[in-house]
């Protein structure tokens, strides 16, 4: 298996994945906060009743829920509105993950071309990224969620479009993410990937074995994106 230092001294390009590698998006204004805010919505605006517990941690589950229910248009614009509007509360107050600002300084003072792709919204990762500082650092390769909801990860659509406007070869880059969508998509374009996953070692001591929870043992990991800083 490669060394991570190696993937990422080998690239030119780096592809950030958002929430996780790059910050918890969640961390205080809660994933449950936006889901209590979204089911009200579908409630008074819809009349869909969504059972206790759907989509808990995971609010772009609302949005397939609404295509597959409504077909789609103007309700999944709406609900993608209205998502966006509560990731974009969230970057207000959401905390950074440790040793992600130093690196992504650290590519970008090396001239790496720095990308995000990320399911979530291109508006919540700007206003992220300026309360940061660090926009200039990724200047407009930060691609969101697409329109078409059929294109979020493990399609590879918007680490495609990270490719496309920093002008990177797969080969040439690599991604950090911390999930198996996020590995998915980079497979699906032969993007060398580093998986960050905080807990790692202390899943594989539990003796873990859920193979749902172990996605990672495919790839390179770090528990830190300290570990990916120069020495």
């Amino acid at each position: 298996m490669d060394d991570p230092h190696d993937l990422l001294d080998a690239a030119q390009c780096v592809i950030f994945d958002f929430d996780g590698p790059v910050c918890d998006l969640f961390a205080k204004y809660t994933a449950a906060d936006v889901v209590e805010d979204l089911c009200e919505w579908l409630e008074r605006v819809l009349d869909v009743s969504v059972p206790p517990g759907e989509f808990a941690a995971d609010p772009l589950g609302y949005l397939g829920l609404v295509e597959r229910n409504l077909h789609g248009g103007r309700w999944v614009r709406e609900l993608e509105k209205r998502l966006t509007e509560q990731e974009e509360r969230a970057a207000e107050s959401a905390q950074p993950t440790e040793g992600a600002a130093d690196l992504i300084r650290e590519l970008d003072a090396l001239e790496t071309r720095l990308g995000i792709a990320t399911n979530n919204s291109a508006e919540a990762v700007g206003a992220y990224l300026r309360r940061m500082d660090l926009a200039e650092s990724f200047g407009a390769h930060v691609h969101g969620r697409a329109a078409d909801i059929a294109k979020l990860k493990p399609d590879p659509d918007c680490l495609l479009r990270v490719l496309g406007s920093t002008g990177s070869a797969p080969e040439e880059a690599v991604m950090i993410g911390d999930s198996e969508k996020d590995l998915g998509a980079a497979a699906r374009l032969r993007v060398p990937f580093i998986a960050f996953v905080p807990h790692a070692r202390e899943s594989r001591e539990s003796g873990e074995h859920d193979p749902e929870s172990r996605w990672y043992e495919r790839v390179p990991v770090v528990e830190s994106l300290g570990e990916l800083l120069s020495r």
